[in-house]
């Protein structure tokens, strides 16, 4: 975020615990000062305590960067550090707190949906951002809470806590949309959706079937190779002949099984030949979305982009940036 202090609170010796704590979180590059007027800064005093000298380091990259308008596109997010009510202003205390707690993002799984999310912001994310995300840890932070049907629950708490502390929620919440045919949404993913309505947070319902479908290629095929088991290049080949919408929603981990499947899945699959029903009825198992980070060497923006299609990963990306 960028983060502005007004002259009522830098003027004020009170408030410089505070501003202490917020300074802090600007030096571990979580956020970046935004100076309007520079002599106000000089004239407060705050600047001159003994043992300082970093503070005033600090300062003077900031107010060249003002000078530059280094920070006029980015950071999206604006605080001003104020007693008066001002838009975009929070009191010292609630300031401090405010830029001290992380971008939380919220899915099903922190585990393998946060996999998937390192790699969507490693290849999708300015170069800028992900040099943030190397030199200052946990300036953003993955939460789950026993998968879909709990993330709701999980997305309300958080929104109170914030209140409960007198600051706003800052945050993003993906999940799947555990879609069997295309434009479907799985009951559990449409509430999701609807807590994000209610509760003003943003948020993105994957269109495919599940993280695992937007794997790329080149990653399948560099890691079937390595695999002691010749059926995984047979299954592969299967799937790499499916028509784009059922590539998008067959089930990548457990594989293809009609046995009680509606009519309309039913459609969506009936070309598919005997063979390569056999194939897709095998998945390739629940360990298939790590070799996006075992087989990261192959991945490319492009890569990722084909296999999304819809622009929907970079538009995940634009969600998370606009909350930093």
């Amino acid at each position: 975020m960028k983060v502005t202090i007004a002259e009522d609170v830098v003027s004020n010796p009170d408030y410089w615990r505070f501003l202490d704590r917020i300074i802090n979180k600007i030096a571990d590059e979580w956020h970046v000062w935004q100076i309007d007027d520079t002599e106000v800064i000089e004239a407060s005093g705050w600047l001159e305590r003994t043992g300082c000298e970093w503070l005033q380091e600090l300062f003077n990259k900031a107010a060249m960067a003002a000078d530059l308008n280094a920070h006029a596109d980015f950071p999206k997010q604006k605080i001003i550090v104020s007693t008066k009510p001002l838009t975009d202003a929070l009191p010292p205390r609630q300031a401090a707190d405010y830029v001290s707690t992380p971008l939380v993002i919220l899915m099903e799984n922190r585990f393998t949906d946060g996999l998937f999310i390192n790699s969507v912001l490693d290849f999708l994310a300015p170069e800028a951002i992900n040099e943030q995300r190397q030199n200052a840890p946990g300036f953003i932070y993955y939460d789950s809470s026993g998968g879909i049907g709990e993330l709701p629950k999980l997305i309300t708490d958080y929104v109170q806590q914030r209140k409960s502390k007198g600051i706003p929620f800052r945050g993003v919440v993906f999940t799947d949309s555990d879609a069997k045919i295309p434009g479907e949404i799985h009951k559990n993913a449409r509430l999701v959706q609807e807590t994000c309505e209610t509760e003003d947070v943003p948020c993105l319902i994957l269109s495919k079937c599940t993280i695992e479908n937007y794997i790329p290629d080149e990653v399948l095929e560099a890691w079937i190779p390595s695999t002691p088991h010749y059926e995984k290049r047979c299954i592969l080949e299967a799937v790499k002949r499916l028509k784009p919408a059922q590539r998008d929603h067959y089930p990548m981990k457990k594989g293809l099984n009609l046995s009680g499947a509606s009519a309309s899945v039913h459609k969506l699959y009936e070309n598919i030949s005997e063979a390569d029903r056999i194939e897709l009825a095998k998945g390739f198992g629940k360990e298939v979305i790590e070799k996006l980070n075992n087989f990261n060497n192959v991945i490319t923006a492009k890569a990722l982009r084909q296999r999304d299609g819809q622009g929907e990963l970079d538009y995940l990306v634009e969600l998370i940036l606009s909350e930093l």
